[in-house]
């Protein structure tokens, strides 16, 4: 799992003359590297060092229930558009599209010993993004005021795999998952928080960070997060 094929490089040529197409994951990524997850799946899962980052469209259920559906569509197509491209690039694949909110994962199946910087610069990005389209955000049928993303990262060991019987669904699952989830819950609109073990890897790139502590739900400690400024 180390050298997947980026089906976008010239090395890729006959792959792609045999219909072998990009996966919706990661579009470097080919439906060979997708074949590799499912030897993956036959273990059911496995252990892996990942870093998480839940992305929220803020405001959506409020939105969705004033605003014209056509404009709540094309404002969800931008949010994807824009959130993948920053997740593709610096190697994290995007594993779920919820709702509002987009679920990444950092260092797999392209393992990066700084998956954590990669995570926070594609929170950056997609945060930079949110605030550079605002005008085009306005003029969707009704879409009112501000559209902001809230982003919480944390990083961890994490079980990836396929999960369920009759629907089956390859997903990661654990304490990062839910601590990331939280964070980004706990997020102001337009911040990324990340969490303590997060910054530890990052706090040379982002020295004196502001930090809080907070009170997370499904969670006994408090939790301390640090602010990164977008």
């Amino acid at each position: 799992m180390k050298m997947p094929i980026f089906i976008r490089s010239p090395i890729s040529l006959p792959f792609r003359l045999m219909g072998i197409k990009p996966s919706r994951m990661h579009p470097n990524l080919c439906t060979v590297c997708e074949l590799m997850f499912t030897k993956v799946k036959k273990k059911k899962q496995i252990e892996i060092e990942a870093t998480v980052m839940f992305a929220d469209l803020r405001g959506y259920t409020r939105l969705s229930e004033h605003a014209d559906p056509a404009g709540i569509a094309r404002l969800l197509d931008k949010f994807y558009d824009e959130c993948a491209p920053a997740i593709w690039k610096r190697d994290g694949i995007v594993n779920k599209m919820i709702g509002d909110s987009v679920l990444s994962i950092f260092n797999f199946p392209m393992e990066r010993q700084d998956h954590v910087h990669q995570a926070v610069m594609a929170a950056v990005e997609i945060q930079r993004k949110c605030k550079d389209m605002q005008s085009e955000l306005a003029g969707l049928p009704g879409v009112a005021g501000p559209v902001k993303i809230g982003i919480g990262i944390h990083t961890g060991t994490a079980s990836i795999g396929e999960f369920g019987t009759a629907y089956k669904d390859f997903t990661i699952i654990g304490s990062v998952v839910n601590k990331a989830s939280r964070i980004q819950g706990a997020a102001g609109n337009g911040e990324i928080l990340i969490s303590d073990d997060a910054y530890r890897s990052v706090q040379d790139a982002y020295p004196r960070l502001e930090s809080r502590s907070y009170d997370l739900k499904g969670i006994d400690q408090p939790v301390v997060a640090y602010s990164v400024p977008s």
